[in-house]
């Protein structure tokens, strides 16, 4: 199976090097000195005291990486619409496209049968241009636990080994002989765990309650993960959002239940940077439709109050506006 990773990123580059070590097809898409940087040395992965470099084919574009049998999109959840026009001649009628990213995914409300049946988000689909290029019947979700960052061109470290757990599911919940292929393929990746489920939003939503507890707090104030939950009145706000988030996963039909949450609220003895504190640092735009205003967004719909994160959303608003100038 030919696989492309479009945005071969923190994430997608240590996607695409596990994946190039199991002997897999791999082409990445990827553009400025992390490009250029892995098609002269290689693509090198740092986990767990390991390093290995792998020489996966290199492509600035979907045209350039041309047709394959399954694509994963790696990207930030703001970045999808600009890409899907340039994919969708490149699809086939059973080519599935994965979509690993954080937050409310654009194709949420496809094949729910709950509160949010139907339901489109315009901020994570401008203009529907997602449904139209892809379409929710190639759709497949993909909830991410791994923890990532680009070293530096060409290298991407992962603190996460030997946890990089990758969910995957139909936004129908149908169990396919195209996902069980590809969910077969991702396994023989090098240290990946790959699942299906037949209740990906369930899996959305409990990751959600760790990004949208922990991300904008700490892009806020540039502590890491642990920093947040070491500081009294940080861990108040915190505890604050996530039963604001739970109210709403509940309200959607997905409760997630106090156990699952509870160890968000711990230390995890690590100095990792949620991935939004990340872009901040960078100046890249933010998460912020996926994670928060989506979030928002289904609270209004459902008429769930959320005073925590109704005070915290426009500061987090602004500072991605003015981290991207």
């Amino acid at each position: 199976m030919r696989i492309c990773v479009y945005g071969a990123g923190a994430v997608g580059g240590n996607l695409a090097a596990r994946l190039a070590q199991g002997g897999i097809d791999v082409t990445v898409v990827a553009r400025g000195p992390h490009a250029a940087a892995m098609r002269a040395d290689g693509l090198t992965l740092v986990a767990g005291g390991e390093r290995v470099t792998v020489r996966p084919r290199v492509a600035a574009d979907a045209a350039e990486a041309g047709p394959q049998d399954a694509w994963i999109l790696s990207l930030k959840a703001h970045g999808l619409a600009a890409v899907a026009p340039g994919l969708a001649p490149l699809l086939g009628a059973d080519t599935p496209v994965v979509f690993a990213t954080n937050g409310i995914p654009w194709w949420y409300g496809f094949g729910d049968t709950g509160a949010l049946a139907g339901r489109r988000f315009p901020a994570l689909d401008p203009d529907g241009v997602l449904e139209r290029s892809v379409g929710a019947d190639r759709a497949v979700g993909c909830v991410v636990y791994s923890g990532n960052a680009v070293a530096s061109a060409g290298v991407v470290h992962n603190d996460s080994a030997p946890r990089n757990r990758f969910v995957v599911g139909r936004p129908d919940g149908a169990s396919t002989s195209t996902l069980a292929a590809l969910a077969e393929t991702l396994r023989r990746g090098v240290g990946l765990d790959v699942p299906t489920v037949a209740d990906i939003r369930r899996v959305v939503w409990e990751k959600l309650m760790a990004n949208v507890s922990s991300a904008p707090l700490s892009s806020l104030t540039g502590h890491t993960t642990d920093g947040v939950v070491s500081d009294p009145a940080l861990l108040a706000l915190k505890a604050g959002v996530l039963a604001e988030g739970m109210a709403v996963a509940a309200a959607a039909g997905w409760p997630v239940a106090p156990a699952t949450t509870a160890p968000i609220l711990k230390p995890h003895g690590t100095a990792h940077k949620p991935s939004m504190l990340q872009d901040v640092e960078a100046g890249r735009p933010i998460e912020y439709d996926a994670i928060v205003g989506s979030v928002l967004a289904i609270a209004r719909d459902l008429g769930v109050p959320t005073p925590t994160l109704d005070v915290i959303a426009p500061l987090l608003a602004a500072r991605g506006r003015t981290a991207a100038r």
